[in-house]
C-alpha cells in the first residue's frame, strides 16, 4: 500500500474518531484507537522520500490537531462527568440524612 493511501487512511480514521468522541461515543473512539494505532505503526515504518514531506507534514498535522480536539472534548466529558457524580454523591448524602431523621 502505498505512503499517501496509509496516510489517507489515517486522517479518516481520525475525523470518524473525532466524529464519535462529538456525539460521546468514547467506546468505539477508544475502539478505533487501538486500530488507528496499528495502521501509524506500520505508517512510520515505511521511508518517506524527501519530495514527500510537504503532504506528510499536512497529514501528520491534520491528525495531531484532530487528535487535540478529541483530547478537548475528552476533558469536557470528563469534567461534565465528575459533576455529575458529585451531584449523584450529593443526593446519597441528602438520602441518608434523610433516613437517619425517619
Amino acid at each position: 500500500m502505498s505512503k499517501q493511501k496509509t496516510l489517507k487512511q489515517i486522517i479518516d480514521m481520525t475525523k470518524l474518531m473525532l466524529a464519535h468522541a462529538q456525539s460521546g461515543d468514547w467506546n468505539t473512539v477508544i475502539s478505533m484507537e487501538a486500530d488507528r494505532q496499528l495502521k501509524m505503526d506500520e505508517y512510520f515504518t515505511m521511508s518517506p522520500s524527501a519530495e514527500d514531506a510537504e503532504w506528510i507534514t499536512d497529514g501528520i498535522l491534520s491528525v495531531i490537531n484532530m487528535d487535540k480536539e478529541i483530547m478537548d472534548l475528552g476533558r469536557s466529558d470528563l469534567d461534565k462527568l465528575g459533576d455529575t457524580l458529585s451531584q449523584i454523591q450529593r443526593g446519597k448524602r441528602a438520602q441518608f440524612a434523610y433516613q437517619k431523621l425517619a
